[in-house]
């Protein structure tokens, strides 16, 4: 019994593992297949109005000094500047010049996007030869 939990447990990292590469496109936004967001847990809600926007706070990432959210339009998915209106709980209300109706913003998941986003657009090398 160990060994096939074991064996499971190792099966879904690789799936894990596989999951978080993407493609990166010129415009510097990238994509990712279906699987593998939804092994990674990233959600999407879609924008229903043309804003401003209210949508969940765990949408709000961090970058230096700026406050954003992915965005997916046609597959492609990228980080866009917002600015924030308003705080009610869990939910926040924002502006962007970037959104428009129609656009889907993800709401979790969103740690795995910005790691995504910052492998596909480092210049470090995948492999050693160590």
């Amino acid at each position: 019994m160990k060994w096939i939990f074991l064996s499971i447990l190792i099966l879904n990292m690789q799936s894990l593992y596989a999951a978080s590469a993407g493609i990166k496109n010129e415009d510097g936004s990238f994509k990712l297949s279906e699987q593998s967001l939804s092994i990674l847990g990233i959600k999407f809600a879609k924008l229903e109005s043309s804003g401003p926007w209210k949508i969940r706070k765990n949408s709000l990432v961090n970058i230096k000094f700026t406050k954003g959210v992915y965005r997916r339009y046609d597959g492609d998915i990228s980080y866009v500047i917002v600015n924030v209106l308003k705080e009610m709980g869990d939910e926040i209300v924002v502006t962007s010049s970037d959104l428009e109706l129609g656009d889907e913003v993800a709401f979790e998941g969103t740690a795995y996007l910005r790691l995504t986003e910052a492998d596909l657009n480092s210049d470090t090398v995948d492999a050693c030869a160590h």
